[in-house]
């Protein structure tokens, strides 16, 4: 399937919509033109205006002083107290760029204003780029800058502070048409704007020198300093390469494949920061540049693109072909009580994610570039019934012309199918395909659309598209390293006129920081002591769990689903659980019954009916209810793990564990123990702990302390589901066992709302009270994934509903330290070659390298710690901002504590990159989605179970884009309290590890 760009054309309507016409049938204007559908509001009025500092902040980043709400003066960021002195000194060298000078100088900022005034951005830069604008700010002299929307500025200002410029778009056309009348038409009818350049504001850069020295506060001034130096950076880069948010992308540079149906570039990450070298003598500024990988939609026909992305999708749709994917396009038949009803098919749906793509046709005689259009939306209108809104069902009125090409005035009922072969004499190939309706109402058949190269693929890949683009990623450092000092070169700093005119000096290397390698700790576990050195490893062969299961197993069993013998064949199954318990029993694990080895039949795929079976059928076995059921599966389908977790969590309350075929087949040691550090932390066990400095096992802290973790995560870009917040808190006083509460939080929200607030943390509260016979004198509250926009929201909203679930458990409020954790940054830390003092063998950093200077901010309270061993690629540090600290810790305890208890985590041999705190709410967050009490639209897109899975009664079509009050709360989840439950498996199962 193929569009014929050099035949197409395109079917007219109407500019205007018309009261009361339908989506698809309006009037025409002309032939040659889009069909023109009535324009549906398709602005979101709960769409909120950005800021100057989040705009600003989507390019640089910006310190949490920025987004700071000017009305509430009290909250105060943590200051840094010192910088830490455990370990050995080391230098380290980082992605960052230093700005080794910038003019002391004014800077003149314009407001450009565009009349007849347009929304269009395209077309006001185009204005702006006119050769009679550019001639004209040439002869006023200066270097300009324009940021393409409606700022502007200049080295020097100009006279009367302000210009105007009238510009004739269409002059070539008008020529054109002059010399050839036949086409004077196309010209377009208001083709000559002005362009009104006037100054409004001075930027004085010694504002962002006093505010770096320290002597002023973050106020609208700086940031409209960092504004203008932002896009002094860009101007030069941008002019030739594609640009994208904060990444640079080279139209030539060879493009990969993801998975057959999308591209991947490598692109160039630039983005300018503050910095703490302002300290030693330097400007405190510096540009943070590294590589990037990015998924972009192939340049294609549409309705190839939209075959191969549902080839790619699902095992059933792989091998469709084009006269399959078409017949998939029609909408289901649906009768129930005797009434016929239609539906869009699920890959109909699927195809949503082609909205917002950008696409051209090729217009026959059109003068020029072809116009990009956008698609809204691939129709669907019940009223085509089974056949669907396709070329050979849409009508519209067709104004006719005479054979001149001048309009008789009467029109004429047509289909879009008939007008292209009337108009064009194209015959379209694909006319049962639906129709696409552009963000403007035009209506084009899919085969003569083509995407445009380089646009962002905004979507979540799959799995095997994921895998591909980590290959493609994953770089050993040494290899980043170079990437990035050749993107360094391609930009070009010191051919850069703009930053040249504004007197701005980058360095051209790397800056090599100060850096400290902190001492790793013992791992103790219940019958020895290790200490895994530089190298962060460890392996369990020998040792025996530090606290085995609370509750000794009498009551468990493993089931195979699918009785067909492809999962696993009984005598493999009874191997698996022979070993597994050898295995268990090894490393301290109690167990006083064998397992029940059992296969049960998918029957009709029904996994709620397997869970219960598999709960009747163990319990009845051991005539006790059951502990803990394994599962195992053919396949790593997540909705299958799903519906497994909603029903042995939500339902039953006991822990499961889900196994995959071929490793139960396989039988390796190593897999096994990897499954007993899971199972024995579910159990309520412990798998090791860092050992106090004595002999007699001190806790961790000197005075009785909690440590609290966040992470709300949200659904994938377009997704309907709710955001979801999830609480873990440490239950020991050796931070080992985590409990862990999980509730929705309304729609795209990050901040934890009240209602889940009040939800999650009381019921910890009171168990961790029960646990440790002791109120907590200080809590560690260490938050995921929260921006530097959002600090503040943390500290007046966030703390505010957990001084409220303290009130309501009667416990005094303690001492809080407020910790944000961010992988998402581009820092890198890059030991010299070959240096095994401070490299591993693949050349990344060792485990417990701290870096304290040079990219963190010049008074805030950060730092970058490097905890873990990278198994592939190069190390992600991570970020650390305190932003209050109630106890005033020392920089060495706290940075100690955080690194220390990395090598905590329940089901690792190694150190992880996070605090697990952190790590177990994100576990807990994504295994909560199978908690959900209602139906969204995306469970129905990806609907478990049998071959057409029936679209639920009352949701009869998912509209293309939902408008939802941000502020509605959202449904709660399922209680992990079922009726058939046991009352004491239900307690047990809240207060213990079930999410890892």
């Amino acid at each position: 399937m193929s569009g014929r760009t050099s035949r197409a054309g395109s079917v007219s309507g109407s500019r205007r919509p018309t009261p009361g016409g339908s989506q698809v049938g309006s009037p025409t204007r002309g032939s040659g033109q889009p069909v023109k559908a009535v324009k549906a509001n398709t602005g979101d009025p709960n769409k909120r205006e950005l800021t100057p500092a989040e705009r600003v902040g989507k390019r640089v980043d910006l310190p949490a002083d920025a987004y700071r709400d000017p009305k509430n003066e009290e909250t105060v960021f943590a200051a840094r107290p010192g910088y830490n002195t455990d370990g050995k000194p080391i230098q380290m060298s980082l992605n960052i760029f230093a700005v080794n000078s910038f003019a002391n100088r004014d800077i003149y900022q314009y407001d450009v204003i565009v009349e007849p005034d347009k929304e269009s951005h395209a077309l006001v830069k185009k204005i702006w780029n006119h050769q009679t604008v550019t001639q004209q700010l040439s002869r006023k002299g200066g270097q300009w800058l324009f940021d393409g929307n409606k700022l502007a500025w200049s080295s020097k200002q100009i006279d009367r502070n302000e210009a105007r410029i009238e510009v004739d778009l269409d002059e070539l056309k008008r020529k054109a048409a002059a010399e050839h009348p036949h086409v004077a038409e196309r010209v377009g009818r208001v083709s000559v704007f002005k362009i009104i350049i006037r100054q409004t504001k001075v930027i004085r850069l010694a504002y962002l020198k006093a505010y770096l020295e320290g002597r002023i506060a973050w106020d609208a001034h700086v940031l409209e300093c960092m504004n203008f130096f932002d896009h002094a950076m860009r101007q030069f880069p941008s002019e030739q390469w594609i640009t994208i948010k904060r990444n640079f992308y080279d139209p030539a540079f060879p493009v990969g494949g993801l998975a057959g149906d999308l591209v991947v570039n490598q692109g160039i990450y630039v983005a300018p920061r503050l910095s703490e070298s302002i300290t030693r003598g330097g400007t405190g500024l510096a540009i943070n540049v590294d590589r990037c990988q990015t998924a972009f939609w192939p340049e294609d026909s549409m309705d190839s693109l939209a075959k191969r992305l549902l080839n790619s999708q699902k095992d059933e749709w792989q091998s469709w072909n084009e006269y399959k994917f078409m017949s998939s396009m029609r909408p289901l038949e649906i009768t129930e009580d005797g009434h016929t009803r239609y539906a869009p098919s699920e890959p109909f749906m699927f195809l949503r994610r082609l909205a917002k793509l950008k696409f051209v046709v090729n217009h026959r005689n059109k003068l020029g570039e072809p116009k990009i259009y956008t698609v809204k939306r691939l129709i669907f209108d019940p009223k085509y019934k089974e056949k669907g809104a396709t070329a050979y069902e849409v009508k519209f009125d067709k104004k006719m012309k005479d054979k001149d090409g001048n309009p008789t005035g009467v029109t004429k009922e047509t289909t879009i199918y008939e007008h292209y072969w009337e108009q064009y004499q194209i015959k379209l190939r694909w006319g049962h395909l639906p129709i696409i309706e552009s963000s403007r109402g035009g209506l084009f058949p899919m085969e003569l659309c083509n995407t445009i190269s380089h646009q962002r693929y905004n979507y979540k890949l799959n799995s095997q598209q994921t895998s591909d683009m980590i290959k493609q990623a994953a770089t050993r450092p040494q290899k980043r390293k170079a990437d990035i000092m050749e993107g360094v070169k391609h930009l070009k700093w010191h051919q850069d006129p703009c930053l040249k005119a504004f007197g701005i000096d980058l360095s051209q290397n790397m800056v090599i920081s100060n850096a400290r390698l902190l001492p790793n700790p013992e791992v103790a576990f219940g019958n020895q002591k290790i200490n895994p050195g530089v190298s962060g490893r460890w392996d369990l062969r020998g040792k025996k769990f530090l606290e085995p299961n609370v509750i000794e197993l009498k009551s468990w069993s493993i089931i195979c689903c699918g009785d067909d013998g492809r999962t696993c064949q009984q005598n493999e199954l009874e191997n698996f659980a022979r070993q597994f318990s050898n295995i268990y029993r090894n490393h301290g694990g109690r167990i006083a019954k064998p397992a029940l080895a059992l296969t049960l039949g998918y029957g009709d795929g029904d996994f709620s009916k397997i869970c219960e079976q598999a709960y009747m059928a163990t319990g009845n076995h051991f005539n006790a209810p059951p502990q803990i059921i394994f599962f195992v599966l053919a396949s790593k389908n997540q909705l299958v793990y799903e519906r497994i977790k909603r029903n042995m969590d939500c339902r039953f309350n006991i822990v499961s564990q889900c196994l995959w075929g071929p490793q139960v087949k396989k039988a390796q040691a190593q897999y096994m123990s990897n499954v007993a550090m899971k199972v024995n932390s579910k159990l309520g066990g412990v798998t090791c702990k860092v050992p106090g400095p004595t002999a007699v096992n001190p806790p961790f802290w000197k005075r009785p302390t909690m440590v609290i973790g966040v992470d709300v995560s949200h659904g994938a870009s377009g997704s309907q589901a709710p955001s979801m917040a999830a609480l873990t808190m440490s239950m020991d006083k050796h931070a080992t066992r985590y409990a862990a509460a999980c509730e929705t939080n309304g729609y795209r929200k990050e901040i934890v709302q009240d209602w889940s607030m009040n939800s999650m943390l009381p019921k910890l509260l009171a168990q961790w009270v029960s646990v440790n016979k002791v109120h907590p004198a200080h809590v560690y509250y260490i938050r995921d994934g929260v921006s530097e926009g959002q600090f503040h929201h943390v500290l007046d909203e966030e703390l505010k509903y957990m001084k409220n679930a303290f009130d309501k458990e009667k416990i005094r409020f303690p001492q809080i330290t407020v910790i944000i954790a961010t992988k998402r940054h581009h820092v890198r830390f890059f030991p010299r070659p070959n240096d095994k003092a401070t490299g591993d063998r693949n050349g990344n950093p060792l485990p417990g390298t701290l870096v304290e200077r040079d990219v963190t901010h010049p008074k805030h309270y950060d730092f970058y710690l490097c905890s873990h061993v990278a198994i592939q690629g190069t190390a992600r540090p991570v970020h650390y901002q305190v932003i209050r600290d109630d106890a005033k810790i020392p920089p060495n305890d706290l940075q100690k504590m955080i690194y220390q208890q990395c090598y905590q985590y329940c089901r690792s041999t190694t150190p992880v990159s996070l605090h697990p705190a952190v790590y177990y709410a994100h576990l807990a967050s994504n295994r909560a989605r199978a908690h959900e009490s209602a139906i969204t639209p995306d469970q129905r897109i990806l609907a478990y179970g049998k071959a057409g899975f029936p679209i639920m009664k009352g949701h009869d079509e998912l509209p293309y884009s939902e408008t939802r009050d941000d502020e509605v709360q959202s449904p709660a989840l399922l209680p992990m309290k079922g009726p058939k439950s046991h009352p004491a498996a239900a307690d047990f199962i809240q207060n213990t590890m079930w999410y890892v």
